[in-house]
């Protein structure tokens, strides 16, 4: 007997002598699906010698008990409502209780937690499957038990947020599917600064796998974290990033693999690449960048080399350009073998510009060398000097209409410059408590807490603020003295009503001394707006002299002011890159 079904027949439990005649038998396949039990005995198939794949789904199991499971092969647990790996091992010798199994599907299952103790007595398991299940976290070394396995799957895990550096660790792993999760690589760190995962650590304990896949997830747009992530990975063949949100493939991405043999891009945002990108990939045979935004394909798109040596290259379902741009390629396929190895050339190869050529295929388009020679010398001159004119009109209405927006590039300019020169001291932030302390008049307060403290708080800084934070019974001035000590940046929103406060010009030349002892970069001067000349002061005009200011403009350039003012309240990162040191 090879196969042997128990399917939907309204039992509420498996009576322990189901299989008491079946001694010593063997058995391909033992389905038992589609009951309501909320327990699983395994000891009534204690008498089989080998059941080779065990097959308990959709069911409603939230227990199960292995003993008698000796035999089991490949066991099949989906869609019922395990909250928690199931015990392997015997309570009274600590032995495996499936000795022989050597894959374990728990898919669609309630499993919300793994720990490293999850996986003991599975030391033969080569391939786990846990898809579709409601884990939030991967902690680390949860593979330590596992010493044969070949094969993991965690895809479909939309609770998924936090992958501990050590989660993957494992000498034998050879194939990590980690497909649809969405997973946020673009973000290395959440709120508080702590780590959601780490783009160094993540696979630098996983050298050995071959093949992975990380389709649906949301990779890095960082090339520095992008590369991070797979330069640990020198033995990979087959690497899959569908759908992965990439606009950019970062030069010498690929060329810590050697051996890599396949390549998945397809559904990316790819337009172009740098000629290196594909460079030395001597093992590639098969490239899919099938439903890109890729628009020419010229001389320096892939290595001669690499064209020969593909056995197969799909680029079709991109947005072609049939201009002169795409002679190249157009030429090549006809005088090549390459259409041989082009995936639905010429079908799915289409034109979307220009509009008289749309929808046009490429195969169609036969431009000449006369459609495509160079302009004559005498209308390229003509057209630099009409554009220059134009460009030099341009600037001069942008000066004249965005004051404003040019004081705050300047302003970046200048705070991009301190931390890349090292005026910040790095280790000078980190005894602050705060990122930041606003003084304003009262008349100012709606723009400072919907605009500026509700922006600068989005995006996890620590802003000090007197009606909130100060301390109970205190006077102000110990207040204001104590928080502005405790805070990085002092941040003074200058207005007409500002300079009429008596207050707020007290409070202006108490931060007058941080000011002498820190520097000009510890204050961030906004001139929220424009004070009118009979208002000026004699000491905010000098301050204003010899300190940059930032000037508020709503609409056209609001955007650079919020970026500006939070790149100057951040403090520097801890580790700086090399070109701080």
């Amino acid at each position: 007997m090879e196969n042997m079904s128990f399917i939907h027949n309204g039992w509420t439990m498996l009576p322990m002598d189901l299989f008491s005649g079946f001694k010593n038998y063997t058995l391909k396949n033992l389905f038992i699906t589609d009951y309501t039990f909320l327990n699983f005995n395994g000891s009534m198939m204690s008498q089989f010698s080998k059941i080779d794949r065990l097959i308990v789904e959709r069911n409603e199991i939230v227990f199960l008990n292995a003993t008698g499971l000796h035999s089991v092969i490949k066991l099949i647990l989906t869609a019922n409502n395990l909250f928690e790996i199931p015990n392997f091992c015997s309570d009274t010798t600590g032995q495996s209780l499936v000795p022989k199994l050597i894959r374990l599907d728990l898919t669609e299952n309630a499993i919300r937690k793994l720990h490293p103790m999850s996986f003991r007595c599975l030391e033969n398991l080569r391939i786990l499957i846990l898809d579709k299940n409601r884990l939030a976290v991967l902690e680390n070394n949860i593979l330590s038990h596992l010493t044969s396995l070949n094969t993991l799957s965690i895809s479909w895990t939309p609770y998924l947020s936090i992958i501990k550096k050590r989660a993957f660790r494992s000498h034998s792993l050879k194939v990590l599917r980690f497909a649809n999760n969405r997973f946020h690589f673009d973000k290395e760190r959440g709120k508080k600064n702590r780590y959601l995962y780490n783009s160094s650590e993540l696979f630098n304990y996983t050298r050995s796998l071959t093949t992975l896949d990380l389709t649906k997830n949301h990779m890095p747009k960082d090339p520095v974290i992008f590369r991070k992530i797979f330069y640990p990975l020198v033995n990979l063949t087959k690497l899959i990033l569908q759908a992965t949100h990439i606009a950019i493939l970062p030069d010498r991405l690929f060329q810590q693999m050697p051996l890599l043999h396949s390549l998945n891009l397809k559904g990316n945002r790819i337009t172009t690449w740098n000629r290196s990108v594909f460079g030395n990939l001597k093992s590639l045979r098969q490239l899919l960048l099938d439903g890109n935004y890729i628009r020419v394909i010229n001389e320096s798109s892939f290595p001669i080399q690499l064209l020969h040596s593909l056995k197969k290259l799909d680029i079709s379902h991109n947005e072609f350009w049939c201009t002169c741009a795409q002679k190249w390629f157009v030429d090549y396929c006809r005088s090549s073998n390459i259409s041989k190895i082009l995936t639905h050339w010429p079908k799915y190869f289409a034109c979307i510009y220009p509009e008289d050529k749309k929808h046009s295929l490429l195969v169609n388009y036969k431009p000449t060398d006369a459609d495509c020679s160079t302009w004559s010398p005498v209308l390229t001159i003509i057209i630099v000097i009409v554009v220059s004119l134009f460009l030099v009109t341009v600037v001069l209405i942008l000066m004249l209409n965005c004051q404003a927006n040019i004081r705050n590039l300047i302003y970046l300019f200048r705070v991009s410059k301190w931390k890349r020169k090292g005026y910040i001291r790095l280790n000078s932030s980190e005894r602050f408590e705060y990122d930041a302390f606003i003084i304003y008049c009262e008349s100012d307060r709606q723009w400072v807490h919907l605009e500026l403290l509700k922006r600068l708080e989005e995006i996890d800084l620590k802003v000090c603020v007197h009606y909130r934070d100060f301390d109970v019974g205190e006077s102000i001035t110990d207040n204001i003295t104590n928080y502005v000590g405790k805070s990085w940046k002092v941040i003074v929103v200058m207005s007409n009503n500002f300079t009429k406060s008596e207050w707020c010009q007290w409070e202006l030349d108490l931060v007058q001394e941080r000011r002498r002892r820190h520097g000009k970069e510890a204050l961030i001067l906004i001139m929220q707006s424009q004070i009118d000349s009979s208002h000026m002061t004699n000491s905010i005009r000098s301050l204003l002299d010899t300190t940059p200011h930032l000037q508020y403009q709503q609409g056209l350039g609001e955007d650079l002011f919020w970026s500006v003012i939070t790149k100057a309240v951040m403090k520097p990162f801890k580790d700086p890159p090399t070109a701080i040191l």
